[in-house]
């Protein structure tokens, strides 16, 4: 893997919390090939898979839904990936905090993630062929 290959898929990694920090379910699905799958495990501890959006359109939704909270804030804590000619693998771990108001009080609800992926190279750059969420743990925390 060249170190320019590298620059690119950590970017995009990157890109994707930026829009889905944004609530912006458009820049969100941009960001995937057009037969895209985002597959999500959203229960702690589970085998079950619980969602799988297809293609932009149902991708947009994952994004736009964001916009129930108060805000988000995802942080990348690490990112590997492997390229294999056209196609590439990777691992990205995350921080998303994810700030609701309820009865008046504010709480953030931080889930641990973690991304499994598989990239595939397109004439606009490389793009997410497959993107699986994994919450690993959750807390919910006071907001001040």
């Amino acid at each position: 893997m060249t170190a320019a290959e590298s620059r690119e898929l950590h970017e995009l990694v990157e890109r994707y919390a930026q829009a889905v920090d944004r609530a912006d379910g458009a820049a969100v699905a941009e960001l995937f090939a057009d037969d895209g799958v985002l597959a999500l495990w959203m229960v702690p501890g589970s085998d079950e898979q619980t969602g799988e959006r297809v293609g932009p359109a149902e991708i947009a939704t994952v994004g736009d839904g964001l916009r129930r909270y108060v805000a988000t804030h995802h942080t990348i804590s690490s990112h590997t990936s492997v390229v294999d000619g056209m196609h590439a693998q990777g691992e990205t771990l995350c921080t998303a905090h994810h700030v609701e108001e309820a009865e008046g009080k504010r709480i953030d609800k931080v889930l641990y993630l973690r991304y499994l992926d598989v990239f595939t190279r397109t004439t606009d750059g490389w793009r997410f062929a497959r993107r699986e969420l994994h919450v690993q743990w959750q807390s919910t925390l006071p907001v001040d």
